[in-house]
């Protein structure tokens, strides 16, 4: 029966977009509720893998799977983006510890949205899971639980140690605070280096990146978690169905964790024990600047927002775009040019004054707030015949501009 269904969803036409369902707890479970998200790029046939983005302790991370910016990271690579919200019976560790409850959830809220989504690949495709402070947890069990199938982990501000020496051959980023290290969450110092510690002289992928100016807050950790994400997906994922490929280790590189001198493996002078493991040289780089100022420039222009529509009506011109979104830094405000003059700037921070914002702030939980607005903007002042150009500018302050579109 199994089988029958299978090839039913292959001959049915695949749903891109936005797939939704809960999973009740079973008995003797420990979480309240499980309410899942995920968002399928369009134009896929075959979803290689799903990126998951956990929330933390006390956290929503359902809309996580609306987050442009992740999104781009994963459609780039053929996966699916899942979000999720989990609420504990009474503590954090009824849903972090995937044995109570959550791990069985997750897996059948995978399982029903491979057949809303009409992608039955995604009952079984392999992850590459972010979560912070208790979902860094979260992130860890699974790796150590199926290590088979994580692509790549990165627990943000939480570590375990445990005990599967497969764990060793998935990359991860454990990454936190400086300011972590006394005070509340001073076990997350602890927890992180002794895990750390334990694996690398073991010859494990592992790195650590410590935030020189965060406490227990995500602050610009996407800067660096997307590039080691996009690294790991790229030489991980087979390009059709099939078990996960290893890392490429003749283009790894290690990173000082004193100096932050970073060097082709094969090239390192110290204990390469100690040292942080790196995917590549592009992320070694990326990994030595947060370390050492916290964020990562963008020196990359966003792609040239597309189908700018200008239509002419009683009440002014109505006008439309679509957009890429920026992986490296997000897109931060699109800017509306009436015949060369600018006359508004359209996204950014959610002010009073700005009511529609697009993309990411740095916030606590690195939750995509605010969620994205439409690409829409009504010109009062237009009329037909006026020409708009629609620029993009991102986080960086770069900024690519649009071809002329007319008003009619």
């Amino acid at each position: 029966m199994r089988t029958v269904l299978f090839l039913l969803l292959l001959a049915l036409p695949a749903q891109a977009g936005i797939h939704e369902t809960s999973v009740p707890p079973k008995e003797g479970e420990k979480y309240k509720s499980a309410d899942f998200k995920i968002w399928v790029p369009d134009d896929v046939k075959f979803i290689r893998g799903i990126v998951i983005k956990q929330h933390g302790c006390g956290r929503n991370g359902y809309d996580h799977a609306e987050d442009l910016q992740w999104q781009a990271l994963a459609k780039k690579h053929d996966c699916a983006l899942l979000g999720s919200w989990f609420q504990p019976t009474k503590e954090c560790s009824d849903w972090f510890d995937p044995k109570n409850g959550s791990e069985r959830a997750l897996l059948d809220a995978l399982k029903t949205l491979a057949e809303t989504s009409k992608h039955p690949e995604i009952a079984d495709a392999p992850w590459a899971v972010w979560g912070h402070s208790g979902g860094a947890l979260w992130a860890m069990h699974l790796t150590f639980r199926h290590p088979e199938r994580m692509i790549a982990a990165i627990p943000r501000s939480q570590a375990v140690v445990g005990d599967e020496a497969k764990a060793a051959q998935v990359p991860m980023l454990i990454t936190y605070g400086e300011r972590e290290k006394t005070g509340r969450f001073e076990k997350v110092h602890t927890n992180s280096q002794e895990a750390f510690a334990k694996f690398r002289p073991q010859g494990a992928l592992w790195s650590i990146a410590i935030d020189p100016k965060a406490e227990h807050d995500c602050r610009n950790t996407r800067q660096i978690s997307i590039p080691f994400f996009d690294a790991c997906l790229a030489q991980r994922l087979p390009k059709a169905k099939g078990s996960l490929l290893p890392m490429d280790t003749k283009k790894a590189w290690l990173g000082n964790p004193e100096t932050f001198d970073v060097a082709p493996a094969a090239e390192y002078k110290g204990d390469a024990t100690k040292a942080n493991w790196l995917p590549d040289e592009a992320t070694a780089k990326k990994w030595q600047e947060f370390v050492k100022t916290g964020s990562v420039e963008d020196k990359t222009p966003p792609v040239a927002p597309t189908d700018v529509v200008a239509k002419a009506g009683a009440e002014g011109v109505a006008l439309t775009w679509q957009a890429q979104p920026d992986a490296e830094s997000g897109i931060k405000l699109f800017h509306i040019y009436r015949d060369g003059v600018k006359i508004a700037s359209v996204g950014g921070a959610k002010t009073k004054g700005n009511p529609m914002g697009f993309y990411q702030i740095a916030n606590y939980g690195d939750e995509p707030e605010p969620k994205p607005g439409s690409m829409t903007h009504n010109d009062k002042e237009g009329k037909p015949g006026s020409k708009y150009v629609v620029g993009i500018e991102n986080f960086a302050g770069l900024e690519t501009k649009s071809t002329e579109s007319i008003a009619k």
